[in-house]
């Protein structure tokens, strides 16, 4: 999911580099390693429209509204990451091993993160799952900072272990 409005932050939010790539990147490379095809859901002014990459177009009515169009679009199963969560193979295998619902969301610290596993559409058929790993959403300029941050750790300790 890439079609926020970016109003806390910034509209460019997806194409903000963190760690050298930009953040989108992160949730669509992550997605990619779980399913055999991606896409981008946008909304028609964007920032995102322009990339070559597959899209959905949604029509911008709210995050919620969004993913439901974005499922219908797809199909199901589908595995649904905004653009603005940084999180690991770890949280993702975590919903996708404890979902036992038709829709299954994933939490850190009891906060919802965004995303999501839809196998069905029986809204009422619903549970969170506890992620074991961080998953930082980046939505205002201070979390984009402690992205930057988490980052500038990452790197320190892998250069420390060489």
């Amino acid at each position: 999911m890439a079609g926020g409005k970016g109003s806390r932050f910034t509209p460019l939010k997806p194409l903000v580099e963190v760690c050298g790539v930009p953040l989108f990147w992160y949730s669509y490379s992550l997605a990619r390693l779980f399913a055999e095809e991606v896409y981008l859901a946008v909304v028609p002014d964007s920032v995102m429209l322009f990339l070559d990459l597959p899209k959905v177009l949604t029509s911008g009515r709210g995050y919620e509204a969004d993913v439901v169009e974005a499922v219908s679009k797809v199909g199901l199963p589908a595995l649904v990451l905004p653009a603005d969560v940084v999180t690991s193979e770890e949280a993702i295998e975590a919903l996708l091993d404890r979902c036992d619902a038709d829709i299954c969301s994933l939490t850190y610290r009891g906060q919802f993160t965004g995303v999501s596993l839809w196998r069905g559409e029986d809204f009422q058929n619903y549970s969170s799952v506890e992620s074991p790993a961080p998953v930082l959403n980046v939505n205002t300029f201070q979390d984009y900072l402690l992205a930057r941050e988490a980052c500038k750790r990452r790197v320190e300790r892998a250069w420390a272990t060489e």
